[in-house]
């Protein structure tokens, strides 16, 4: 059951960027939530505690609701879009904080959360986000995440999962938010590309499944101290 929910996931994830590269091409805004539901059910098939399978579904069915409401009803809903991530958000903060346990406050823990808020303080204002202040809320959401992605001592691979598959997430805001005003195919090939490929492997990682596996350790991490 697991092959084929991955299967159909893969299988949905080509059609649907095919459809962005092909001119004229209109599609189902069901379409893409479906693969949002797909993979909430690859996740209900591991071996995960029913706790952790909750924490993961619910943000997952969040992100196909917010998906066919982004594509139905566009710029209109920003603002609750941003606070309907935001809590979507909230979920993931809440197991990373769970896989580590304890935190350790020290000087470099402080250094590394200022330098990841700089960031994406920056980023959000970059995009557009000079009027919306829950923008740079999310944007120190988003901080801390990459913190305790950064945090938690657990496998290369894993890690590389979540940490690669969140920067994913992040990048399909900023073309999504590039959408509203400049609709040409590929920010929207790179918008969806970004937004599944990120959802499967910072998910995947949260569930502790290595989709990638590879001998080398010279892309281990150096966690935070």
């Amino acid at each position: 059951m697991k092959k084929a929910l991955m299967l159909a996931f893969i299988l949905l994830f080509v059609i649907d960027l095919i459809n962005c590269i092909i001119p004229g091409q209109e599609i189902s805004v069901w379409f893409r939530p479906i693969q949002m539901i797909i993979l909430m059910l690859w996740v209900n098939q591991l071996k995960l505690n029913q706790k952790r399978s909750t924490l993961i579904s619910i943000p997952l069915v969040m992100a196909a609701f917010m998906d066919y409401i982004f594509f139905k009803f566009g710029s209109v809903i920003e603002l609750l879009m941003t606070l309907l991530i935001f809590i979507k958000y909230l979920f993931f903060l809440y197991l990373l904080y769970l896989d580590i346990g304890k935190l350790r406050f020290t000087k470099k823990l402080f250094r590394w959360a200022l330098n990841y808020i700089i960031i994406f303080i920056v980023i959000v204002a970059l995009v557009g986000g000079k009027t919306n202040i829950f923008a740079y809320l999310l944007a120190i959401e988003v901080a801390f995440i990459f913190l305790l992605i950064s945090l938690k001592k657990s496998d290369s691979e894993i890690f590389r999962q979540k940490y690669l598959g969140y920067c994913f997430i992040i990048l399909s805001l900023i073309f999504a938010k590039i959408l509203f005003s400049d609709s040409r195919w590929f920010i929207e090939l790179i918008s969806r590309f970004s937004f599944i490929m990120g959802h499967l492997l910072f998910i995947s990682g949260l569930a502790n499944v290595k989709l990638f596996s590879t001998n080398s350790n010279t892309l281990d991490y150096q966690a935070v101290k």
